[in-house]
């Protein structure tokens, strides 16, 4: 079973409870109801297919799955952990050394799946993501915002953004390119 960190996992845990409507319940199975009403800690490690199901129900309800709001919550939450829980990050001094340390909060926040940054030209990056859920739309919208927000912190300058192959389009891959 692929796993998730709790650090990835908690604040839609807290979305989900803080809704007193039921909106997001026809999104949740049994087991997904039980594992959010348990305590939630950020070092540990809870079933992805209930996170998914959370995600996908906060991403739907809150932000009409809208690529925008999503590629937004990226940024926000990015800066947030990125200045906080791995903060070693957002410490490099260049942007090619802050996604190699990028590459291993990945392997830290998810048990499957990788990240790979190659070079591609002056202050441009490809970064590939291989081997995790190709279908997660709305996952790679806020990951494309979370990674661009990483590399301005880094850069100390704005970043522009895309996602220029789409796994959940059927083109292999997810791959996003970063310049700055």
């Amino acid at each position: 079973m692929r796993k998730v960190k709790g650090s990835m996992f908690i604040m839609f845990v807290k979305a989900i409870r803080a809704d007193k409507s039921g909106a997001f319940d026809k999104y949740l199975t049994d087991s997904d109801r039980e594992v959010v009403s348990q305590v939630i800690l950020q070092s540990g490690w809870y079933p992805y297919e209930t996170y998914k199901n959370c995600f996908k129900a906060v991403a739907e309800v809150m932000a009409n799955n809208d690529p925008k709001t999503l590629i937004e919550w990226g940024r926000e939450y990015g800066e947030a952990t990125m200045s906080s829980i791995y903060k070693t990050v957002v410490k490099k001094d260049d942007v090619v050394s802050a996604m190699d340390t990028y590459q291993n909060v990945f392997k830290s926040q998810f048990d499957f799946g990788e990240i790979k940054c190659d070079v591609t030209g002056d202050n441009e990056l490809e970064i590939t993501i291989s081997g995790f859920d190709k279908d997660f739309e709305q996952w790679y919208y806020v990951a494309l915002g979370w990674i661009s927000r990483t590399v301005e912190l880094v850069a100390k300058k704005d970043a522009k953004a895309s996602i220029v192959k789409r796994s959940w389009k059927g083109e292999g891959d997810t791959v996003l390119k970063v310049s700055w």
